[in-house]
């Protein structure tokens, strides 16, 4: 059982991430039109993100319940499986929005694509029985995490020295966003590993250990889909600017 401290911090942190998720999908669908037809897929797919982030922040806010609630069920467990299928589809979708709004070449987005978004999906199909501390085939909850740190490596090489090598063609300013977004990248994933191993050696529930696991988790997952996503869309409204003197005479004047 949780104390009422530690509930009150988990749930807030919840209806947080669920009110980040809502109205940052919310917004980014309304506000899609303001930025040329080219940059608008990005757009849609900053706000899938963030809508299939915000269902399974309903479902983990629900399982919350049922197992440290007022009126939790007697037997219930926390599932945990509702964060990995949530990132197991939206991790691979953010690396997809990041090409998508630099309107690269056909050819290099797909490059980039086949290598991100399978290395993509294979760190969090490795990294869920790390988590979830499970021994599958012989093979114990610590090794699989230390497995998905694989994957994890590679798609920090190739958006740091790959997609770096695409940059040059674009101006400073986006030049300049796009090395923040990769470090927003590297600082909110670098959560998930550092949360999985101050939980590795624990043995029985740990509040201590549930409660920042699961608040950690939450404020990385605000930062790396609402910010994010938020980041995407100021990228897009830069580079309409730029494709188009008349897009930016009346989205931006008097600036």
């Amino acid at each position: 059982m949780l104390s009422n401290e530690g509930y009150l911090v988990v749930y807030n942190g919840f209806s947080l991430g669920i009110a980040a998720m809502l109205f940052t999908t919310i917004f980014l669908i309304v506000a899609r039109e303001r930025v040329l037809p080219r940059y608008r897929m990005a757009i849609l797919v900053s706000a899938t993100v963030t809508g299939i982030a915000a269902y399974h922040y309903f479902r983990m806010f629900d399982s919350f319940n049922d197992v440290f609630g007022p009126e939790a069920i007697e037997g219930a467990v926390y599932n945990v499986g509702y964060r990995y299928v949530d990132w197991f589809l939206t991790v691979p979708l953010l690396l997809v929005e990041t090409v998508a709004v630099l309107a690269l070449a056909k050819s290099l987005q797909t490059a980039l694509l086949v290598r991100l978004v399978p290395a993509a999906a294979l760190m969090i199909a490795l990294g869920y029985p790390g988590d979830a501390g499970l021994d599958i085939g012989g093979v114990s909850a610590p090794v699989w995490g230390l497995l998905s740190s694989i994957p994890f490596v590679y798609i920090l090489y190739v958006l740091f020295v790959e997609l770096g090598k695409s940059l040059s063609k674009q101006s400073k300013q986006v030049q300049r966003r796009i090395k923040e977004l990769r470090l927003l990248l590297l600082a909110t994933w670098g959560v998930y590993p550092l949360a999985f191993i101050a939980n590795m050696n624990a043995t029985g529930f740990d509040e201590q250990g549930f409660v920042l696991r699961e608040t950690g988790y939450t404020i990385a997952d605000i930062l790396a889909k609402c910010l994010f996503g938020l980041m995407i869309f100021s990228i897009a409204r830069m580079k309409s600017a730029e494709d188009d003197k008349a897009f930016a005479a009346s989205e931006f004047k008097g600036k």
